[in-house]
């Protein structure tokens, strides 16, 4: 583990305690909370390629952008699961738009680094173009993409024991 990721996964423990998450719940997200930080991850992780490729010349954007419209219900309902959870969990400070909105900076800041090449550019590009086409199928493509990519999120790791 990076020293930069056991620093966020740090960050994100010390803002649930503070936040005041139960013990019991904080012992383990349920299955339903893992899929929704999972896409979370996922959909922050795409956003930061897409901007990554566009200053090499690859402009995914529209591309993203079309993936992200495609399934703005699971996205939507991905978020609006966490943001239950996080005011759920015994949050009361909002000075700083809240325990959800730090989880959330957390997120796209991990995924704002990162080695980019023009052929993963290329590769990220065909994906998200394959997630689009499978917009019918009740969002089983995106999962599967979304699990392969982001196996356990920082959520996960930092509620549970993860193998």
């Amino acid at each position: 583990m990076t020293m930069r990721r056991s620093g966020a996964l740090a960050l994100l423990a010390a803002c649930l305690a503070l936040a005041g998450v139960d013990t019991a719940r904080a012992a383990c997200i349920d299955e339903t909370l893992t899929h929704a930080a999972r896409l979370h991850e996922f959909e922050m992780l795409m956003m930061n390629v897409s901007l990554r490729c566009s200053l090499m010349g690859v402009d995914m954007r529209p591309h993203y952008e079309a993936m992200v419209s495609a399934h703005q219900a699971q996205f939507d309902g991905a978020a609006q699961r966490l943001q239950h959870y996080f005011a759920t969990s015994g949050q009361a400070e909002t000075r700083h738009g809240g325990l959800y909105d730090r989880y959330a900076t957390l997120i796209a800041n991990r995924y704002g680094g990162g080695n980019t090449s023009l052929d993963s550019c290329h590769l990220f590009d065909s994906v998200v173009v394959e997630i689009t086409r499978a917009a019918g199928d009740s969002g089983r493509t995106l999962g599967a993409v979304a699990q392969a990519m982001v196996e356990h999120p920082v959520l996960e790791r930092a509620t549970c024991v993860v193998p």
